[in-house]
């Protein structure tokens, strides 16, 4: 009698889902999450509390959302299917602190939508992220102005595994050097293709990236030096010397100077330096310009 007067966000879910009539679109990366029980071990492993404010990207059905408003202060979710719209309703009914905003994350102010939900406060970032925006909004969180405190996020292994890579490594890119430039990232958990709804053709992970708590790197130009790691993996099979020629219009002896002071071979290809080495080319580059 209890659930039956009190549904859980599951099974409230699966009714609005049905009821609805809704239909996953495969073009917006809709795999939903709906077990409450896997969601709350990975909750439980993204160590959000009741001091939290959450932002939810892609909160599809909104089992996740109400697990969250359950355990967090605030939940804002960012949804761009407006299809989804009667579903989040009928399963966050009652939910005072959830909150759901419908519009396209790669072009919202996620800066300014944040601090209005939060009032300008901490938060953190708790998704099933649809794949295909998985490297542009883990780009976007790493580099924006307000960052969060914590990104946990559902993503494809082989994104995992890129994020991880390390210096030399096939895998080592401008992704991951910018995503460790903000924070450590490391997997929590992996998660088999049956626990979504539909499930995807890939395997998954929910890996947690933790903002550092002094700055691994401070370029002096955070600007140039984002400019800067992208040209280093801009052409992978030429060196850095030729990849900062053409990214920044310098001629081959400015090219080997800003090498050179740096302490980098001039030979040397951008997949082979660390964050640290990345940064002091950078800094060179802005020397170079001054």
């Amino acid at each position: 009698m209890t659930e039956y007067m009190n549904p859980s966000p599951e099974l409230r879910a699966r009714v609005a889902l049905e009821k609805y009539g809704f239909h996953n679109t495969h073009s917006l990366g809709q795999n939903f999450l709906l077990d409450a029980g896997l969601l709350g071990r990975l909750l439980e492993l993204s160590g959000v509390c009741d001091t939290d404010n959450v932002l939810e990207i892609g909160p599809g059905a909104g089992v996740m959302t109400a697990m969250l408003s359950e355990r967090c202060r605030r939940v804002l979710a960012v949804e761009v299917d407006r299809g989804l719209e009667p579903v989040l309703t009928d399963v966050l009914a009652g939910r005072e602190n959830a909150r759901v905003v419908f519009c396209d994350v790669m072009k919202a102010d996620v800066a300014a939508l944040t601090a209005e939900a939060f009032g300008g406060e901490p938060w953190r970032v708790v998704a099933n992220l649809p794949y295909y925006i998985t490297a542009d909004i883990l780009l976007r969180l790493a580099t924006a102005r307000r960052q969060p405190e914590s990104v946990a996020v559902m993503v494809q292994r082989e994104a995992a595994e890129r994020v991880m890579s390390h210096p030399g490594q096939k895998q080592w890119c401008a992704l991951a050097v910018t995503v460790q430039s903000y924070g450590t990232p490391r997997v929590l958990a992996d998660v088999p293709p049956d626990a979504f709804d539909p499930p995807p053709h890939v395997q998954s992970q929910f890996i947690i990236i933790e903002k550092h708590p002094e700055p691994v790197v401070t370029p002096r130009d955070p600007q140039i030096y984002l400019r800067l790691i992208n040209a280093a993996f801009a052409m992978r099979r030429k060196t850095l010397a030729n990849n900062l020629k053409a990214a920044f219009g310098l001629d081959n002896d400015a090219a080997r100077a800003v090498l050179s002071a740096a302490g980098v071979d001039a030979r040397v290809r951008g997949e082979a330096l660390t964050l640290q080495e990345l940064c002091r080319v950078a800094d060179g580059v802005v020397a170079c310009r001054e």
